[in-house]
């Protein structure tokens, strides 16, 4: 009975709690109570998840809700809010510092931490598998049935490759010789002349120039899709996919591995395209993002 007792009390310790209108983080001003708790709170389970000691309890696990100002950066957010790198780009799901844009919504946490990447549900047999895969005490482990429906485990950091990713160290150019011809975000669309939304980077290049994967991955598709033409997409680590459109041959098959730098395709102008040309996209959990490469085009 005392053991259900201490299970009970314990997860209504560590449960997380909705963000309310009332927990909107209006300014980021170091005066602004709500900052000051929130960093008070995320020393003190930063010190309990440090010092792994299971007989003290973590501060309730709640997020505050944020939206992006005009001056705004994505390490100014950081410091103000004592989180850290990891911290943020795991609970909003960044793919680069460069994410952050005016009149977004961020969710910072009371606590410093990560998700965990597998997908297990809410249950004293996955805590114990978490204790064993972290090497931390149990009580430590907190489940968010409100956002995310993950396991969030205070203290820890991103690993080496995810840290490639947000960086964007993970990608290198799709294609080796040519250069870009229109760039990520709002454009005139060539065929209708209006504004639009372009989700990726298009490359410029002879036809039959060679089409490199931009990071290890598994093939997802490879076939002609709609205004893509011949398409190619590369299934990567941590939520990460890569598109290739517009190829004029397509050398890989749907279910293959593939290494970075290994071809894929030849570049055409299969599909809605207006010349030769590489259309290339990176998303991560089906979102655009904007492409990132150590070596810059």
């Amino acid at each position: 009975m005392k053991k259900i007792i201490f299970v009970l009390l314990l997860l209504f310790l560590v449960h997380p709690k909705k963000a309310k209108d009332h927990d909107i983080l209006e300014n980021l001003n170091y005066d602004n109570p709500r900052i000051k708790k929130l960093r008070s709170s995320i020393k003190f389970n930063l010190k309990i998840s440090k010092s792994r000691k299971p007989e003290k309890s973590l501060k309730p696990l709640y997020f505050l809700k944020y939206q992006v100002v005009r001056g705004d950066n994505f390490f100014k957010i950081m410091t103000r809010t004592n989180t850290d790198i990891d911290t943020l780009s795991s609970v909003n799901s960044l793919s680069s510092p460069q994410d952050i844009r005016e009149g977004m919504i961020m969710f910072i946490p009371s606590m410093r931490g990560i998700y965990d990447d597998e997908d297990m549900p809410n249950s004293e047999k996955s805590r114990k598998r978490l204790a064993k895969k972290y090497n931390m005490p149990e009580e430590l482990f907190v489940f968010d049935s409100e956002y995310r429906s993950e396991w969030f485990v205070p203290g820890r950091t991103l690993g080496r490759i995810e840290k490639s990713f947000f960086y964007g160290l993970a990608f290198s150019p799709p294609i080796h010789s040519g250069y870009k011809s229109s760039g990520f975000g709002v454009r005139k669309d060539p065929f209708t002349k209006k504004k639009t939304f372009h989700g990726g980077i298009d490359i410029a290049a002879l036809k039959g120039t060679n089409v490199f994967a931009s990071a290890d991955g598994e093939i997802l598709l490879a076939k002609k899709k709609g205004g893509y033409g011949k398409l190619v997409v590369i299934k990567h680590l941590h939520g990460y996919e890569t598109r290739y459109g517009h190829l004029d041959k397509i050398l890989v098959k749907k279910g293959q591995k593939v290494k970075k730098n290994d071809v894929i395709g030849k570049v055409g102008n299969t599909g809605r395209a207006t010349g030769y040309h590489l259309h290339f996209e990176v998303s991560r959990f089906k979102k655009n993002q904007k492409p990132i490469f150590y070596k810059h085009m």
